[in-house]
């Protein structure tokens, strides 16, 4: 009996295969413990010592007591069995399944990879990243508020939209402001979507509800000192400047600011800048006063055909007729020698230079859906400025008038020339901005950065340089000099850019291109005509793309200011001397006063607000 029990202490128990459906034979045990391959091993290896243990003690009661040399040859026959039964645990299909484990493991990890790619899952990229390169790069954020702040906030950032979309600001300044301003309140995951004339401001609280503004521009009246004071609102709510209640305030203060000069001096300065025009591209001193009253009867002329509604199309076209039959009677009689001198300084004025600027701002800054409205609107104003000089050209050849030699050649430049055409570049620059209603700190930088440009511009004509890129090269310097002096001065950078590049449009080519399409001769056939005006037409679109690549230059001396400002208050947080809240708690009631640390309302003039001027602008 005792060789018996030896024998039954070191046998091996079989195990039945199961007789319910399963895996087949070869396969891998069937996944346990959330498909862990281990845990499965290690739990068949329980049952199986377990059945062994149970086999062992049942011919155990079946047998006699055992002599003590067979209990002591059992215990070490058991003390050597888990060695031996480690090995032997796992069943004989495993030997079978061990290369279709590998397969498996194999086909895992592929398909793994297929799914998830090679690289991270993209995940939403920050809002706030949307600031970096501009002049609220770092805001000081607040924290999250309730569901009524929340959408009071929405309320304050869409109004700052909807009036800097009136006011003539680009759509990537209009973007930026927004995100801006909600981040410094405490909306950091806020979406903004802009359109054409649309701007979709949405939020979703950390609750789950979904709150959205929407607000929509239904007409642009260009008014850089607004501008001015919104971008200063901006900065000094970023800046931890200014609670939510002052900003609402400055906000309604600046809807009703009126414009720095009136209507009738707008008006002058139109005309100053046509004339300052004409006294650029060469014009007599008979040319310069008659420019600035013709500029003068072109504005009024626009003004009382925008009271009935006409489409803009036909308006402009009317206005360049006008400035071409004006500009050839006087040619005519003899009052002046070089009457397209006067017709290319109204072209100018007529030009959409702004909307050409901002159409090229969006495409390069990927808003290509606005970029392409704009685009639209330029192309109908350009169609009407030269179907207006077609017709006007047909007219006078209809009445018999004089033949306009547009074709002038070239002279040496002359000292005293030299320095009238910077006086002039200089006067239309001020001139633009005025007119475009900027304040009155703002004239004389805008001065001289049309004077730069036009230095520029006369200095690469000099060197013989094309004309399209050395529009391009003059536009540039014109964005590089404009974006750190109006960031300076507290203003986007387009109210310095527009009015210096008043002094590079190509206006004068134009009105060659078209009057050389519309008097078609021997000499001159419809193909050079055509192929001269596609070239002015891109001269002219090259000089907004320099203003906005020169903008782009300029932005490391922007960056040093604001990263040295971000520092400082990185470093004051720090040192717990000054803490800042923007937005204490949104309710309705009147504005909060700050003891220390309020910006100024930046706001001149500001009182009872005067309609905007409904006429038509250039």
């Amino acid at each position: 009996m005792s060789d018996e029990l030896e024998d039954a202490t070191t046998a091996e128990v079989r195990v039945d295969p199961p007789t319910a459906p399963g895996p087949v034979r070869g396969s891998s045990p069937a996944p346990v413990n959330g498909g862990n391959p281990e845990a499965g091993s290690q739990a068949l290896r329980e049952l199986l010592e377990r059945t062994r243990l149970q086999r062992l003690a049942e011919l155990r009661d079946s047998s006699p007591d055992p002599k003590p040399e067979d209990i002591e040859k059992a215990a070490a026959a058991k003390a050597a069995k888990p060695e031996r039964s480690v090995g032997r645990s796992k069943p004989r299909t495993d030997h079978r399944g061990a290369s279709q484990r590998i397969a498996q493991s194999v086909a895992r990890r592929t398909v793994g990879k297929l799914v998830s790619g090679t690289t991270p899952n993209t995940q939403p990229v920050p809002i706030v990243t949307a600031l970096k390169g501009t002049p609220y790069q770092a805001p000081v954020q607040a924290t999250e508020p309730s569901e009524d702040e929340a959408r009071m906030i929405l309320d304050l950032a869409a109004d700052i939209a909807a009036m800097m979309m009136r006011a003539g600001a680009g759509t990537s300044d209009v973007e930026v402001s927004v995100i801006a301003a909600c981040t410094a309140c405490g909306l950091a995951t806020v979406e903004v979507d802009l359109t054409s004339n649309t701007l979709v401001v949405h939020y979703s609280t950390s609750d789950g509800r979904l709150l959205t503004v929407m607000r929509v521009n239904r007409g642009e009246s260009t008014h850089f000192a607004k501008l001015a004071s919104v971008h200063k609102l901006v900065t000094d709510l970023v800046d931890g400047r200014l609670e939510f209640h002052e900003a609402r305030s400055r906000l309604d203060a600046i809807r009703a600011q009126r414009r720095p000069f009136p209507q009738w001096f707008v008006t002058g300065a139109w005309g100053f800048m046509v004339g300052a025009l004409v006294l650029l591209l060469g014009g007599g001193p008979i040319a310069v006063p008659l420019g600035i009253a013709m500029a003068i009867l072109i504005f009024q002329v626009g003004k009382f055909l925008g009271r009935t509604h006409l489409p803009s199309f036909f308006i402009t076209a009317l206005q360049a007729a006008s400035a071409t039959l004006i500009a050839t009677i006087a040619g005519d009689i003899g009052i002046i020698n070089s009457p397209q001198y006067l017709v290319a300084a109204g072209i100018v004025l007529l030009l959409p230079t702004q909307s050409l600027y901002s159409a090229v701002q969006d495409a390069l800054t990927n808003f290509p859906l606005t970029a392409a409205g704009r685009v639209v609107g330029v192309f109908m104003t350009l169609a009407g400025i030269v179907s207006g000089i077609a017709l006007g050209v047909v007219c006078g050849q209809a009445i018999g008038l004089s033949h306009i030699e547009v074709l002038v050649p070239k002279t040496s430049p002359h000292v005293v020339t030299a320095i009238l055409s910077m006086v002039a570049a200089a006067v239309v620059s001020m001139s633009g901005a005025v007119a475009m209603s900027a304040r009155r700190r703002f004239i004389l930088p805008a001065a001289i950065v049309g004077l730069a440009s036009h230095i520029t511009m006369m200095s690469l004509t000099l060197l013989h340089i094309d004309n399209v890129l050395a529009s391009l090269l003059a536009a540039t310097v014109t964005g590089f000099l404009s974006r750190p002096l109006a960031l300076r001065l507290g203003a986007p950078a387009i109210v310095l850019m527009i009015p210096g590049i008043y002094t590079l449009l190509q206006g004068l080519s134009i009105f060659t291109a078209v009057y050389q399409i519309a008097s078609e001769s021997e000499n001159v056939t419809f193909a050079v005509g055509l192929s001269s005006l596609f070239t002015a037409i891109l001269a002219n679109a090259a000089l907004a793309v320099g203003a906005v690549l020169g903008s782009y230059l300029a932005l490391p001396l922007k960056n040093l200011k604001s990263q040295s400002s971000a520092e400082e208050k990185v470093e004051s947080v720090r040192s717990g001397e000054t803490s800042t809240a923007v937005i204490d708690s949104v309710q309705p009631g009147p504005a909060k006063t700050q003891s220390s640390g309020t910006g100024t309302s930046g706001v001149s003039g500001a009182g009872k607000g005067s309609p905007e001027s409904g006429g038509i602008q250039p």
